[in-house]
Formats: structure tokens, sequence, C-alpha cells
């Protein structure tokens, strides 16, 4: 992806590590970690080892251990005589120091490197979730993810590259917006959850908008750095909104959701030029009770990657392994669709 010079510095500016400092009151509570050189080229790199200490520590998973992750290069290697290839990476302090936020926060997380979380490799822990419960979950969720691949190669600043650790905290889909803000105004609100149908959104849509435009207006507006930007907001209850995370005012870096980029850039949407009572009063997208069908579910978007398919196969008790991994798939489906 060719990324300008212009674009580079907006998503400097929206990195979470810079703005969780600015927001934090307006933020849940979060720790982050600056990756060290040679974690960051571990975590590139395609082979799929983990970590020496990930054998150290309690609360590896079955599904871990059954499909040996942990510490089996050779599995992964077709030249197993290869020495480069055979050892086992050792991060001991840096390791420690992830299990130390993971305790701070009681015991989970929610991790996301800089801009994105690891949603494309869910598929890779116990329960298919994003929830990080120990070093193993920290490591397989960051080197299964080509998302964060992506963003540990956008930047090349030394020292830059966080790995974000948020309190863990179970989210219901219709409480979280996507809100977008072009020259300083705040021009539209999309669902997170798009397109799935919330019966909420119809009865609290005033409010919902009342809250957002406040929660901008006081905290974010005057504050943010750039003029053109995304933030998405978690809304809970009434008159409580947080911020959830920041991302450019672009196209390559950001789903539009219940809008199109042509529309968000296009002169329909007239911007004030001043701050009177009048700004900001941004149009809410969402599913009506009229256009609800058989609507897709994001993460059958995400599945097993085909060499990890392949690298099963080429293991004598492969076919176990994959139904294992099937049925955990078909079941954590079930549970999401219990779940809206």
């Amino acid at each position: 992806m060719l990324i300008q010079q212009k674009e580079i510095s907006e998503l400097i500016s929206c990195s979470y590590h810079k703005i969780y400092e600015q927001f934090k009151k307006n933020c849940i509570k979060t720790y982050y970690l600056s990756i060290p050189t040679d974690v960051l080229n571990y975590l590139k790199q395609d082979l799929f080892i983990l970590p020496k200490e990930c054998n150290l520590h309690t609360g590896l998973s079955s599904q871990t251990e059954n499909t040996k992750f942990i510490g089996e290069a050779s599995n992964f290697s077709d030249e197993e005589d290869d020495d480069d290839e055979n050892v086992v990476p050792e991060f001991p302090e840096f390791s420690k120091q992830i299990l130390e936020i993971l305790d701070k926060l009681g015991g989970s997380a929610f991790i996301k490197t800089n801009w994105h979380s690891p949603k494309d490799a869910f598929w890779i822990t116990a329960g298919q979730t994003l929830k990080a419960r120990d070093l193993s979950d920290v490591y397989q969720l960051l080197k299964a993810s080509s998302i964060c691949k992506e963003d540990l190669n956008i930047v090349n600043v030394e020292n830059f590259h966080q790995i974000v650790f948020k309190k863990w905290k179970e989210i219901h889909p219709g409480t979280e917006f996507r809100c977008f803000v072009r020259n300083k105004n705040l021009i539209a609100i999309s669902p997170r959850d798009w397109p799935q149908y919330h019966e909420h959104f119809k009865t609290q849509k005033n409010d919902i908008i009342k809250d957002i435009v406040s929660l901008f207006k006081e905290k974010i507006k005057n504050n943010f750095s750039i003029d053109s930007y995304c933030f998405d907001v978690l809304r809970e209850t009434k008159d409580h909104v947080v911020i959830i995370d920041f991302s450019p005012f672009n196209e390559k870096f950001t789903a539009p959701l219940a809008f199109d980029w042509s529309y968000l850039h296009g002169d329909d949407i007239i911007l004030s030029q001043n701050n009177d009572e009048e700004d900001d009063n941004p149009e809410f997208r969402y599913l009506a009770n009229n256009d609800v069908g058989i609507q897709p579910n994001p993460r059958n978007n995400y599945g097993f990657p085909l060499d990890m398919i392949n690298w099963f196969k080429n293991n004598s008790n492969a076919n176990e392994q994959i139904q294992n991994l099937s049925e955990l798939s078909i079941q954590q489906q079930a549970d999401d669709d219990d779940e809206q």
C-alpha cells in the first residue's frame, strides 16, 4: 500500500498511545508497551513459533497444546536442519512486562497495535475470542494477524510501535459507534456493528446523537491535533460516552460502515466555518426495521489461513485437529448469533 507523508503524519496523530495520554479520563483503562526491535522483528516474521517463556507459565489452552504452536519450531520448517529456523525465540524481560500488565488489568485484556486489533486472528485462541488471558494469547493473536503485521510495517520510526492493552469488558455490539469529523465538523455517525439491526437505535436516536455531540464538543473538537479524522465511541448508558479509538479520515485506513467515502468527501455535506451552536449536526445512519434481512456476520470475513490448514494436513493427527477447530468455529458463531 502506497502511503504519502501526509497520511503517515495523520496515522501518527491517531496512534492510540498518543491519544490515550490526552483523553485518558474518557477512555477505558489502558496500558501500553513499546515494542523492542528484536520483538518487532519477531512479530513481523511469518514463521509461527511462540517464545520460550510461553512454556514457562500456566494457562496454556488445550487447543494451543494440541496444535503444538509452542516451541515446536521444527514443525514449521521444511528444512529441519536449519539452525536459524529451529531456534525458539526468547524475550524474558518483555514477556515479564506483559504479564505484569495483564495482572494490573485483572488477568485479561483486549490488545491491539497502534491502530488495529487482531480481529482476523480470533480463531487461534481458546474459545475463539480476542480476550488475551496469558502470554500465549498475546503472542498468538499478534503473530497470526495480518492486520497487525500491516500496522507494524507502516511507520518506520524507532521505538514508535506499541502493544496496547485495554481492560477487558464485555461490550454489546449495539453500543459502539463510529464518528466522522471533517474540517473539525462532526458530520456523520454509524453503528460499528453495521449492517446489523438493533431495535433501540430508532427509539434512542436523538439521545445517541446528543450524547456523542456533547462528548465531541466538550472533549475532542478543539483538542485534537488534526482537523479531519474518525473516532469510535462506546455508549452503554444515557449521558455516558467513552472514547474507544481514533483513525484517519481516509479510505485506506478506515471503513465508512453505513456511509461511503464519496459521500463523506462530497459537496452534499455543508461544513460550518464557525463555532456557533449550529455546528455539528451529524447524520446518524442505522439499519431501519423494514430493511432487516439476512445480514452477513463480519466474523465470517476472517477464518483459518490456508497455510495453517496446509500445515495441519502435513501432520499425522490432521483430521482431528481440523475438526476440533471447525467445531470451535461453529460453536462461536452460534454463541454470537445468540447474543444479537
